[in-house]
C-alpha cells in the first residue's frame, strides 16, 4: 500500500511539475511581452516628443510672427498719429489765420 501510495504521489507530482513548468513558461512569455510593450510605449513616447517639439517650435514661430505683425501695426498707428497731429496743427493754424482774417 505504501509503495502504491508513493507511486501515486510520483504520478501526481509529474502533472504538478508540468503545470509548474507551464506557468513558468507563461510567466517568461508574459515578461517578454511586457518588455515588448514597455519598449513600444517608450518608442511612442520618444516619437510623441518630437512632434511636440515641432508644435512648440511652430507655436513660437507663430508668436514671433504675431509680435512682428503687432509691431508693424503699432508703427503704423504711431505714424498715423504723427500725421494726424501734423494735420491737427495745420487745421489749428488755418483756424487761427481765419480768426485773424475775420478779426481784421
Amino acid at each position: 500500500v505504501l509503495a502504491l501510495n508513493e507511486s501515486e504521489r510520483l504520478v501526481l507530482s509529474d502533472p504538478l511539475n508540468d503545470v509548474l513548468i507551464l506557468v513558468e513558461s507563461l510567466t517568461l512569455v508574459d515578461v517578454d511581452a511586457l518588455n515588448d510593450v514597455l519598449a513600444l510605449v517608450e518608442s511612442l513616447t520618444l516619437v510623441d516628443v518630437d512632434p511636440l517639439n515641432d508644435v512648440l517650435a511652430l507655436a513660437e514661430f507663430e508668436i514671433l510672427v504675431l509680435v512682428d505683425s503687432l509691431n508693424d501695426v503699432l508703427v503704423l498707428v504711431e505714424s498715423l498719429t504723427l500725421v494726424d497731429v501734423d494735420a491737427l496743427t495745420d487745421v489749428l493754424a488755418l483756424n487761427e489765420s481765419e480768426r485773424l482774417a475775420l478779426a481784421d
